[in-house]
């Protein structure tokens, strides 16, 4: 067996060291494997798909990348692609360690994949996956761009290199799709997918089957059946009288355009739980106290996955964006929702954000299992 990954490493392997990863080639991983190769990033596509002899003109990749909307519009597309009985594979947030993985792991699934006779594999492309060069040597047979808005400056330092490492992976040969191109596609058929950022959503996926060269009645007909992901605007069935909805908005954007949908459905007051992630962009927690003091009528603040950061300064970096003082501020997540299921009366709303599909939190010293869903439920009458 050959890994990256020196955790991995069973005696008689080979340890495939990248770039940093000489830094754990140690005496007793030198004295259990059976060698060491050194590869730089760029050499890593070359080396195995030679190595394990891949016929990469067999896989068409649908690269989509944006701050928001991704993973639904990745679903739209195997939607699009099961309708048609094209053997696929998504790869993203919701079913990867990493939004977009490292290269060894792309090319591990296209070696299963061409095993099962697999042809079109769907991915979600990050910035960070773009500057850290884990999609280099691929060749996309569509790209799209749904949205650019703020998001991981704690990675980029700057908006404008976050910018131009989304555009690093656009301007790669192929036809590529822009919301400029989708957005101009009429949609004249029902679907499930509420709120008008899901419309872009689905502009987007109709525009890349359109690139894929799939007929519209096809395309049309897997859309009026396409759900979302869980966890994208998912509404929670209780017996409660108010409206529950998860959803994984975590930048300003998304959670404006969630509150602004969720404030159409809601008859009287919007709710909204939030925190946001430590140990990530810093600027943009008091833009989502902002997007939530604009829009909700009560705000309970609470911890999302908080990591080495201690949950109350998370909290305060979000107050500063927030005008009025009347807002709830409870760590515990758990307690959070449970409040304001408790206070919610009937015909509000309450949406809660930043996890979405999630199933832990990640706390300093531990990851826990936490589902939001499973908390609602927990506290529902």
């Amino acid at each position: 067996m050959i890994h990256y990954d020196s955790r991995k490493i069973n005696p008689k392997d080979v340890f495939l060291s990248i770039d940093k990863g000489s830094r754990f080639i140690s005496p007793s991983l030198l004295n259990k494997c059976s060698s060491v190769i050194k590869l730089t990033k760029e050499e890593v596509y070359p080396y195995l798909t030679d190595l394990w002899g891949l016929d990469m003109s067999k896989i068409k990749i649908i690269g989509i990348t944006g701050t928001n909307g991704k993973t639904t519009v990745s679903y739209l597309v195997q939607q699009i692609l099961n309708e048609c009985n094209i053997k696929n594979r998504l790869i993203g947030t919701i079913n990867s360690n990493l939004t977009t993985p490292e290269m060894f792991d792309l090319l591990e699934n296209i070696k299963d994949m061409q095993a099962k006779n697999e042809t079109h594999l769907i991915m979600e492309v990050s910035s960070i996956g773009i500057t850290e060069k884990r999609i280099h040597g691929l060749t996309f047979a569509v790209k799209c761009l749904t949205n650019i808005t703020q998001d991981h400056l704690d990675y980029h330092k700057t908006f404008k290199h976050y910018v131009e490492s989304k555009f690093k992976f656009l301007n790669l040969p192929g036809p590529t799709v822009f919301p400029k191109d989708y957005k101009r596609i009429p949609i004249n058929f029902p679907t499930q997918l509420k709120g008008k950022f899901n419309l872009f959503n689905i502009q987007a996926a109709y525009a890349i089957a359109l690139a894929l060269n799939i007929s519209k009645p096809t395309i049309e007909k897997a859309l009026e059946h396409a759900i979302p992901p869980k966890g994208r605007f998912q509404y929670i069935k209780t017996s409660n009288p108010f409206n529950i909805i998860v959803d994984y908005a975590h930048t300003p954007d998304g959670l404006t355009n969630i509150l602004k949908e969720a404030r159409r459905l809601t008859d009287k007051n919007l709710i909204v739980v939030f925190g946001a992630g430590g140990d990530r962009d810093k600027l943009k927690r008091p833009l989502m106290g902002k997007a939530a003091d604009d829009l909700a009528d009560i705000i309970v603040l609470t911890s999302d996955n908080p990591r080495s950061e201690v949950p109350e300064e998370i909290m305060k970096d979000i107050q500063a964006g927030i005008s009025r003082s009347d807002m709830l501020t409870i760590t515990d997540r758990e307690e959070a929702i449970r409040k304001a299921l408790q206070i919610a009366k009937r015909g509000d709303t309450i949406v809660i954000a930043g996890k979405g599909h999630e199933n832990y939190q990640i706390l300093h010293d531990k990851t826990i299992h936490f589902d939001d869903v499973e908390i609602v439920m927990k506290y529902s009458k």
